[in-house]
C-alpha cells in the first residue's frame, strides 16, 4: 500500500506562530510518564503546540497524522510502522505487517522487535478522535502497559481516547494538556496581536477579548484577520458572540457532524443553563440515561468544561454556550418556557438563588419573579447581583413594585447601585409617600438607611449623619444588614466631612460588626474604607498593608464576583500607580474591569482612569489617547459622584497639558463642576478644586490658582488632610515655576518632599514634569535636604529623566548627531554595529518607542502601511527581536544612555 509521506511529518507551521513556553512542563521526558494526551475541541491549537514545542526542546519525534480512513486495523497498524521506522536506522526497520494478524499480537511482535536502549523520543499521533475501532484500541492499550521506557507515546484528540486513563492517571504514567491550558493568556494574545496586527489593541479591549472568548485560538484569530484599526478591533470585540454568523455556521456542522438529532436536541434543552450537574439535569429534563448522554458529550469534544475536575459541576464554553442559546428557537416557546421554569424551581432547590431568578426572568412568569424577589431579596442584594435584580424589576413594572415595600425598598438599593440616582430618588419619594401605613412602617429602620445612602451619594454629609442614626435606633425587620449599613453610612459620612480619626473608629466597628455577624461583603467594604481614610491621612503603607488583608479575605470568602470587588482593585491601583509601580496598578485596574464587565462599561470608569494614568506614567501616547476617548464617551454616558468625575478630570487636564490644548482646558474650566472652597473638607472636593488650580494656571491666571490652592491649604491643617496637603504643594510647585519664581517653586518641593517621607507619593510628583527634574536637581545641589529627603529627591529625578516627553522620542531619532552618538558608544548592543539601521529604520524605531501604531507611523512619514510593515520586519530581522514590547525596549535602553544630552 502507497503510504502519503506528508502523514509521517510534522505539519508545518503558520508564518507566525506563538510560542508556548509556559507549557514546557508538560514535556518533560520522564521514564515515568508513558503517556502525553492533548485534549481539547477543534481550533485551541493542538496540533501546533506540538509542531512548534518539540523542536524548540530538541525533542525528537516520530509523527502520525491520523484521518478517517485509518480506522481500519490493517491500515492503522502500516502507518504506526511507519511511524516508528522513522526514528531508526535502515538496520534497526521493523517488520511487516502480517495479513490478517490481530493488532494485540502485532504490536506485541513490535515491542520486542525495539532496541532496549535509546535516546528519549516521542510518538506523536495527530487527530486520534478519527480512531474508534475496539481492534485498535486494544492494541493501543495492550502497547502503552508494555511501551519502552525511552518512548513517550503522544496523542493531540478532540474526544478522550478509551485508552483506560483513568489507571494510568493514578499511577502518575499520564500527563494532560486539556483546554484550560491551551486557551492563550494574556501574555499570548498580546504576541498574537503584536505579530499579525500593525496596531497594538489597548490593555483593556484584549483583556475583554480573551474573557468573551474564553482564550479559544480560533476566535482569537478570527477578530485579528478581521480588524485593521484599533476602533475596528474593539468594535468586533463588542460583537464577538456564539450568536454571530460565522460561529454560528461553524458550530452548525461541529454539531450535525458530531452528534445525532436526538442528542442534539438534548444540547439545545441544556443549553438554558449557564452550569449544570447530573443533579440539576435529572431535576430539568425528561429522559433516560442522563449522567451517561453527559459524559458521552464531554467525551466527544464538544465544548463541556469541568472547571474543578474533582466535582461533578459542568459548563460550556462561553461562546458554545452562546450558541446554544441563539439557537434556542429551534425549541417551542412552551418547550422553552417550561424548561425555564423547572430549572428556576431546580435553582432554588439546590440554595442559589441568583441562578433560580435568572432562569424565571427567562421564563418571563411576573409572579414566579415577585416571589423570588419577596423571599430572596435579601440574599439576592448582599451578592451583589444589581443587573440582574434590575432585570426582575423592569418585568414587574413601576406600577406594581410601588404597592410592595420590600420591593420599593430593594428597587432604591439596585437603582442607587446601579448610579441610578434619580430613580432612587423617585422610589424614596413612594417611601415617603405611605410611610403612614403600617406595613410600610415596618421597615422604617431600611427606609431610612436609603435616604442616608442617598444624602451621602448627593454630597449631603450634613443630612445623612442623622439619618443613618436614626436608622440605628430602630428595629430591622427586612434587611438584616440595615444596622452595619448605617454604620458605614456614618462613618463615610464623617469621613467626607473631613473627621478622619472618627471615621476611621467607626469603620472599624463596622469590621468588627460584620466579622460577629459573618457578613463577607460589608467586611471587603470596611477594609477598602479604612484604606481610602489611611490614604487621605497620608499613611498609604498602612493603607497597602490593610488592602493585603482584603485581597486575603476576597479569596477565602469567594467575592471576586462582587462589585465590592472592584472597589478593593480599583484603590490598591491608586496606590500603586502612586508609588510608580505601573505593572501591578495596570494589572489591578485590569482586574477591576473584569469583575464589571457584564455589568456595562459605565460602572468601570474610576478603573479606566488608572489606566489612562499608567498610560500617561510610560509616555505611551497611542494608548493614552484610546483611554481618554473612552474617559470622555464613560463620563458623556452617566451622572457621577464628585469623586469619580474630579479624578477623570485630574486625568484629562494633564493630558490637555502634554498635548498643549488650551483651548479643551479652557471649555473644560467653563463646564466643570464649581470649585468649592468651603466645602474642600474631603480629598474628592479638595481633588475638584485643585483642578481648577491647575486650570487657572496652565492658562497663566496665577493670582485665581494661588488664591484657590492658599484656601485648600487651610482645611488640609486643619483636618489632618496629609495626601492632599502633599498634593497641594506640588501644585504650588508648579504655579510658582510658571510664574518665574523658582526660588519658591524649590521651597514648595521641599515642603512636598518631607510630606512625602509619610506619604511616599512618588506618581503626583512626576505629574509636573520637566519643572520637576530641575527643581530637584538644584535642591539636591543645594545641600538643604536631609538625608531623608535627600535620597527620595534622588530616587525622583532619576525617575524623571526617564519618563517620555510625546515628542522627544521623534525629535531625538531623527537627530543624525543622536544616531551616530549612539553607534559610537561603546555600551551600545553588538547588533547595532554589526547590523546598522537605515535612517528610515531609525526614525520607525523612534515613533514606535513614542508609542505610535503602524499606521500613524505611516501618516507621519507619508507613507503607506504595508511599507511601513517592510520596514518594521527587516528592524526586526537585524536586531533579532520578534515582538513590539522588545522594540521598545531596545529605543529605550538606547535612549536612557543619553538622556542627559
Amino acid at each position: 500500500m502507497p503510504l502519503l509521506q506528508e502523514k509521517l511529518k510534522a505539519p508545518s507551521l503558520p508564518l507566525s506562530v506563538v510560542a508556548r513556553p509556559r507549557l514546557n512542563d508538560h514535556f518533560m521526558l520522564n521514564e515515568r510518564v508513558r503517556l502525553l494526551i492533548v485534549q481539547a475541541p477543534p481550533g485551541y491549537g493542538k496540533t501546533t503546540l506540538l509542531a512548534e514545542r518539540l523542536p524548540a526542546l530538541e525533542q525528537d519525534a516520530a509523527w502520525l497524522r491520523l484521518d478517517q480512513r485509518d480506522n481500519q486495523p490493517t491500515r492503522f497498524l502500516i502507518y504506526w510502522q511507519a511511524a516508528l521506522n522513522t526514528l531508526f536506522s535502515e538496520q534497526v526497520l521493523l517488520s511487516p505487517v502480517v495479513d490478517d494478524c490481530d493488532c494485540v499480537e502485532q504490536l506485541e511482535r513490535w515491542l520486542g522487535e525495539l532496541p532496549p536502549q535509546r535516546g528519549p523520543c516521542r510518538l506523536v499521533v495527530d487527530e486520534f478522535e478519527h480512531l474508534n475501532h475496539p481492534a485498535i484500541l486494544a492494541g493501543i492499550a495492550h502497547w502503552l502497559r508494555h511501551q519502552p521506557s525511552w518512548l513517550t507515546l503522544t496523542l493531540t484528540s478532540r474526544s478522550r481516547p478509551a485508552l483506560g486513563l483513568a489507571s494510568l492517571r493514578l499511577r502518575g504514567e499520564l500527563e494532560e494538556i486539556d483546554l484550560h491550558a491551551l486557551a492563550f493568556d494574556s501574555e499570548e494574545a498580546q504576541t498574537l496581536c503584536a505579530e499579525q496586527l500593525s496596531f497594538p489593541p489597548t490593555r483593556v479591549s484584549l483583556e475583554r477579548a480573551l474573557r468573551r472568548s474564553g482564550g479559544w485560538v480560533m476566535a482569537l484569530g478570527w477578530l485579528v484577520e478581521r480588524t485593521t484599526t484599533r476602533a475596528g478591533f474593539d468594535a468586533l470585540v463588542d460583537r464577538l458572540s456564539g450568536a454571530h454568523p460565522d460561529f454560528v455556521a461553524w458550530f452548525d456542522e461541529l454539531l450535525c457532524a458530531a452528534l445525532p438529532l436526538e442528542e442534539r436536541e438534548l444540547m439545545l434543552q441544556l443549553g438554558v443553563l449557564e452550569r449544570f450537574s447530573p443533579e440539576l439535569m435529572a431535576r430539568l429534563l425528561e429522559g433516560e440515561r442522563l449522567t451517561q448522554r453527559l459524559e458521552a458529550f464531554e467525551q466527544a469534544g464538544l465544548f463541556i468544561e469541568r472547571p474543578d475536575p474533582h466535582d461533578q459541576w459542568y459548563r460550556f464554553q462561553r461562546l458554545f454556550g452562546e450558541y446554544l442559546r441563539h439557537r434556542r428557537h429551534e425549541l417551542s416557546l412552551a418547550t422553552q418556557r417550561i424548561l425555564h421554569q423547572r430549572a428556576s424551581q431546580a435553582w432554588l432547590a439546590l440554595n442559589d438563588p441568583v441562578m433560580a431568578l435568572r432562569q424565571a426572568i427567562l421564563a418571563e412568569v411576573p409572579e414566579d419573579v415577585a416571589s423570588i424577589l419577596t423571599a430572596q431579596g435579601p440574599a439576592l442584594l448582599a451578592s451583589g447581583a444589581y443587573a440582574l435584580l434590575a432585570q426582575g424589576f423592569a418585568l414587574l413594572g413601576e406600577p406594581r413594585l410601588s404597592t410592595s415595600p420590600e420591593h420599593t425598598l430593594l428597587y432604591g438599593w439596585v437603582s442607587h447601585a446601579q448610579f441610578q440616582f434619580d430613580i432612587t430618588a423617585r422610589v424614596i419619594d413612594w417611601i415617603e409617600a405611605q410611610l403612614d401605613v403600617p406595613e410600610w412602617q415596618a421597615l422604617s429602620a431600611e427606609f431610612a438607611t436609603l435616604r442616608a445612602q442617598l444624602a451621602i451619594n448627593q454630597g449631603d454629609a450634613e443630612r445623612a449623619a442623622p439619618l443613618a442614626e436614626q436608622a440605628l435606633a430602630l428595629p430591622a425587620r427586612y434587611l438584616a444588614s440595615t444596622p452595619l449599613t448605617a454604620t458605614a453610612i456614618l462613618s463615610e459620612a464623617r469621613f467626607v466631612q473631613g473627621y478622619l480619626d472618627e471615621s476611621l473608629q467607626r469603620v472599624r466597628e463596622v469590621e468588627r460588626q460584620a466579622r460577629q455577624h459573618n457578613d463577607n461583603q460589608l467586611l471587603l467594604w470596611s477594609f477598602c474604607h479604612q484604606s481610602e481614610v489611611l490614604v487621605a491621612q497620608g499613611r498609604l503603607q498602612a493603607a497597602y498593608d490593610i488592602q493585603e488583608r482584603a485581597l486575603a479575605h476576597l479569596e477565602w470568602a469567594e467575592l471576586e464576583h462582587l462589585p465590592v470587588a472592584e472597589f478593593l482593585y480599583r484603590i490598591r491601583s491608586q496606590v500603586l500607580w502612586e508609588w510608580h509601580r505601573l505593572d501591578e496598578a495596570e494589572q489591578a485596574a485590569l482586574k477591576g474591569i473584569a469583575v464589571l464587565d457584564n455589568q456595562g462599561e459605565r460602572w468601570t470608569l474610576q478603573c479606566h482612569i488608572q489606566l489612562a494614568k499608567v498610560a500617561q506614567s510610560r509616555g505611551d501616547q497611542a494608548q493614552c489617547a484610546d483611554h481618554m476617548r473612552r474617559l470622555r464617551k464613560i463620563l458623556a454616558e452617566g451622572d457621577y459622584h464628585i469623586d469619580w468625575v474630579a479624578n477623570a478630570h485630574a486625568t484629562l487636564l494633564a493630558w490637555w497639558h502634554s498635548t498643549h490644548d488650551m483651548d479643551a482646558v479652557e471649555r473644560w474650566r467653563q463646564e466643570a463642576p464649581a470649585p468649592l472652597v468651603d466645602s474642600a473638607t474631603n480629598h474628592f472636593s479638595q481633588c475638584n478644586v485643585r483642578n481648577h488650580a491647575r486650570a487657572l494656571t496652565l492658562l497663566g491666571r496665577y493670582n485665581e490658582a494661588h488664591a484657590l490652592l492658599s484656601a485648600l491649604e487651610e482645611h488640609t491643617q486643619r483636618l489632618g488632610l496629609v495626601t492632599d496637603a502633599n498634593r497641594n504643594q506640588l501644585c504650588l510647585a508648579a504655579l510658582a515655576w510658571y510664574q518665574g519664581h523658582v526660588t519658591q517653586a524649590s521651597k514648595h518641593i521641599q515642603l512636598a518632599l518631607s510630606l512625602a517621607s509619610r506619604t511616599a507619593l512618588v506618581g503626583s510628583f512626576l505629574r509636573l514634569g520637566k519643572p520637576l527634574y530641575e527643581l530637584l536637581g538644584s535642591l539636591s545641589a543645594s545641600g538643604v535636604l536631609s538625608p531623608l529627603e535627600q535620597a527620595r529627591a534622588e530616587r525622583l529625578q532619576a525617575l524623571a529623566s526617564r519618563q517620555k516627553d510625546f515628542g522627544s522620542a521623534v525629535r531625538l531619532m531623527l537627530d543624525e548627531t543622536v544616531i551616530a552618538d549612539i553607534v559610537a558608544r561603546p555600551d551600545v548592543p553588538e547588533l547595532i554595529r554589526t547590523s546598522p539601521l537605515t535612517r528610515r529604520e531609525w526614525q520607525i524605531l523612534g515613533l514606535i518607542h513614542a508609542g505610535l501604531s503602524n499606521e500613524q507611523i505611516a501618516e507621519q512619514l507619508s507613507v503607506a502601511p504595508t511599507t511601513i510593515k517592510t520596514h518594521i520586519r527587516s528592524l526586526y530581522q537585524k536586531q533579532n527581536i520578534r515582538r513590539r514590547d522588545e522594540a521598545i525596549a531596545l529605543a529605550g535602553q538606547l535612549l536612557a544612555n543619553i538622556q542627559g544630552e
